[in-house]
């Protein structure tokens, strides 16, 4: 008989002192929880917090699930307890501890959807980052519900930048840099939703926050925007893009350089990325950084 399982809401606080016990306890991929919880852009749900097998993180601006199962048995009873036809945030609407106001405030009008399609029967899942070797078992404990379950057909490869001195790192990259890179501008979204390969109805409305963020870096030539990377909603770093014309000349070294200065200079500790597994320009650029490889991961979605 599978026992069901109860989400327990925890604040950011709670979510990183819990860090500690999912260390303890050898979650996988916990190099995506951290960021995720210190951005504090995401509600995180434990089922025992004590002693933990599951957390669920959903972001705020977009709607995204990422879950992190001990193991399989975690992940197989999680799917089954969610009551998916009613919504997963349903039950906490009411929860005192949740700031409702203040959270729809910080993500705006123009992304309330992301969140909102968690309050009613669920039309659409999008679970992030999902290694591999779990792929199958995503699938298969959600299909019950979700019949049209779809990997992406894309494959990214995580790769992450360990740093044992972050101040000598920081020295190292300043050598890189010029007059002419710099934060983006909430105009910037513009340029660059229009070159982006995920651009959606969406797309522009989260481009703007991550425009509008101190760790962000752009290029400019004569004041031409010519080169950009941005960090996301969920702690990670990418969308590394370079115009065509401008290719060549190592901007993208320089906007790496920047956006991983302010980064660490704003508290976090282990940057990561997602690169499209046959992507070799970026994973070169990446690469020479010191990033290395984590895990393969896909999205996955699904309908019901």
């Amino acid at each position: 008989m599978t026992d069901k399982i109860q989400f327990n809401y925890i604040d950011n606080k709670s979510s990183l002192q819990l860090l500690k016990i999912l260390q303890i306890k050898n979650f996988p991929n916990l190099f995506r929880y951290e960021n995720q919880v210190k951005q504090q852009n995401v509600l995180s749900f434990v089922d025992n917090e004590a002693d933990p097998t599951i957390v669920v993180l959903i972001d705020i601006f977009r709607g995204q699930m990422n879950v992190f199962p001990l193991n399989v048995e975690a992940l197989t009873n999680t799917a089954k307890s969610i009551d998916w036809s009613n919504g997963f945030l349903t039950e906490f609407k009411n929860n005192p501890l949740i700031k409702w106001d203040e959270i729809f405030e910080k993500v705006g009008p123009d992304n309330k959807i992301g969140l909102e399609r968690h309050f009613k029967s669920t039309e659409k899942i999008s679970i992030a980052c999902v290694s591999l070797e779990y792929e199958t078992l995503f699938i298969e404990s959600l299909k019950g519900y979700f019949k049209n379950m779809k990997p992406d057909s894309e494959v990214f490869d995580a790769l992450t930048l360990k740093v044992d001195n972050i101040q000598e790192k920081i020295n190292e990259l300043k050598l890189n840099l010029d007059e002419n890179v710099g934060p983006l501008k909430y105009e910037d979204a513009k340029t660059i939703n229009s070159k982006w390969q995920y651009k959606s109805n969406e797309s522009i409305n989260f481009l703007r926050w991550s425009c509008t963020q101190t760790i962000s870096a752009g290029y400019r030539i004569n004041g031409e925007l010519v080169s950009w990377i941005i960090m996301y909603t969920d702690g990670s770093i990418g969308s590394l893009y370079t115009l065509e014309e401008f290719r060549g000349k190592k901007y993208s070294c320089k906007v790496v350089s920047y956006i991983l200065i302010k980064f660490f200079e704003n508290g976090f500790d282990l940057p990561y990325c997602f690169v499209r597994d046959n992507n070799i320009s970026s994973q070169k650029v990446m690469r020479s950084f010191g990033f290395k490889s984590n895990s393969l991961v896909k999205w996955i979605t699904g309908t019901p």
